[in-house]
């Protein structure tokens, strides 16, 4: 990220621009630019700039501190102290290497290696936290007796004892989120300088420290310009990104936890995505990722990446079914459906026709989460949910989370009445349980629009809207499509 200064002049409140040969000129500057760059909140760029989110929001006159746009300008006060443009930390993204950073910064390869105590230039990795500001100079004591004094520990982001990034989403918690990195909440803490454990927010970036990801910063291949992994570390039950850029169109496959990938591609032919829905169940661990990219001449090119993939840590819950419903906990009947909606499902549309975060299906509170295992009437926990279930009045709307067009509007045993919509790019999502059904296969649908109403038929312990997101063929967390956008 490299931060272009300029300066400026405020008068009367309005922002009066100087010529650019006038620029280098002023040594009086008291406010710089700041271009948002890819990944940024403002959280961290407050940080940068050791200023509070407020006042960067304030001076910007942004009312929403948690949406801002790469790319967009912020003005930042300096309050009259020198600043550099040079930002003091540099997060490593695939395909990056220690040269190509180096050279990114105007330094050599030695003296990055020298800030970080990186011992082997070859071995650095995606989402370790590179220092990228020389430290200060320490301040000679004004003392003339003879003094030793004690410097304050600096972080060590040696590949020995590295840190992770990590963006808090909402509903995320300290407990779950240390949870999920086998660590303790005060860990967190400790490694953030957090004061109140319980206020977090989303859109915060927190140091997760002493989690290495696996090795996966590379050379580039000739034809590859960037690739972007989203998020740096997949979890088991939620929804991860690949998304590259090619000089010349390319055709893009993978392979990922013996899934076949199908990549999306924009209008140019030059950015494919690949969106990977990764299996609850998966065991925590690092695993390969392979991509093949084939020109118009046959000539593959392939990518391998490791990824780790990390526990959902999504909990219990035992279940009381309607007396009238027992018999649906039949691993055949269940095996059945899931083979049949499976089949539908794992169907790719290059079209896509959802655009941002899902919208939610239904005007209700969630009633019970993605992910959880689960016992029914006092069985054994060998069931986990496969959607969010909504406390939804029976007979309100059920409404679709984006645009698509509808692939199935039938009954099933387990689901009961259900909607299934093809959003393109592999993604699909199911409304459970309905009592009346306002659309059949064919129809073209938009984001809001009202496909049914909220029932109880099906396997149920009463009226509900039970929703599910398929990626790829495998059900993932709703309430992630939510929160982010993979479009």
């Amino acid at each position: 990220m490299i931060l272009r200064r300029i300066s400026i002049v405020l008068l009367a409140g309005l922002l009066l621009w100087q010529p650019a040969s006038s620029f280098a000129q002023d040594s009086s500057d008291n406010v710089t630019v700041h271009v948002v760059q890819r990944g940024e909140t403002l959280y961290k760029i407050a940080q940068q700039y050791s200023l509070t989110i407020e006042a960067i929001a304030s001076f910007n006159n942004i009312a929403d501190p948690t949406n801002i746009q790469v790319g967009q300008r912020l003005l930042i006060p300096l309050s009259g102290t020198p600043q550099t443009a040079v930002p003091a930390t540099h997060v490593v993204q695939a395909g990056e290497t220690l040269k190509s950073i180096a050279t990114l910064y105007g330094l050599t390869v030695e003296d990055l290696a020298s800030r970080n105590n990186i011992t082997d230039v070859n071995r650095i990795f995606v989402g370790q936290v590179l220092n990228i500001q020389a430290p200060a100079p320490a301040t000679p004591s004004p003392s003339p007796l003879p003094t030793v004094v004690a410097a304050a520990p600096a972080q060590d982001t040696s590949p020995e004892t590295p840190s992770l990034l990590y963006t808090v989403k909402g509903g995320d918690t300290l407990f779950r989120i240390a949870t999920r990195y086998g660590l303790t909440v005060n860990d967190l803490v400790r490694a953030n300088n957090v004061t109140d454990p319980t206020v977090i927010y989303s859109g915060q970036q927190l140091i997760i420290p002493g989690v290495k990801p696996p090795e996966s910063a590379f050379d580039l291949p000739p034809n590859v310009s960037h690739i972007d992994v989203n998020p740096q570390m997949f979890v088991e039950g939620e929804t991860g990104q690949i998304r590259l850029t090619t000089a010349v169109p390319m055709t893009v496959t993978g392979t990922f936890l013996n899934q076949n990938l199908s990549a999306a591609t924009d209008q140019s032919g030059l950015v494919d995505t690949i969106i990977i829905g990764i299996p609850v169940f998966t065991d925590a661990g690092v695993y390969p990722l392979a991509i093949n990219l084939t020109d118009a001449a046959g000539q593959v090119t392939p990518i391998n990446l490791n990824i780790q993939v990390l526990s959902g840590g999504y909990g219990r819950e035992s279940i009381t079914l309607l007396s009238s419903r027992t018999d649906l906990v039949d691993p055949v009947l269940e095996d059945a459906e899931f083979k049949k909606m499976h089949s539908l499902m794992s169907n790719f549309t290059p079209t896509r026709y959802f655009d941002g975060p899902l919208s939610l299906p239904a005007a209700a509170s969630i009633s019970s989460p993605f992910g959880r295992k689960r016992s029914y009437d006092g069985g054994p926990f060998d069931h986990f949910h496969t959607g969010t279930d909504f406390a939804a009045a029976p007979g309100s709307s059920v409404m679709a989370a984006a645009a698509g067009y509808v692939v199935f509007a039938d009954k099933l045993d387990v689901r009961g009445n259900a909607t299934i919509i093809d959003h393109g790019w592999g993604i699909y999502t199911v409304y459970c349980h309905q009592t009346t059904q306002y659309v059949k296969v064919g129809d073209f649908v938009n984001t809001g629009q009202v496909i049914g109403t909220v029932g109880s038929t099906g396997r149920v312990t009463g009226p509900h809207l039970h929703w599910e997101v398929w990626v790829n063929g495998v059900q993932v967390d709703p309430m992630q499509w939510v929160q982010e956008s993979f479009s």
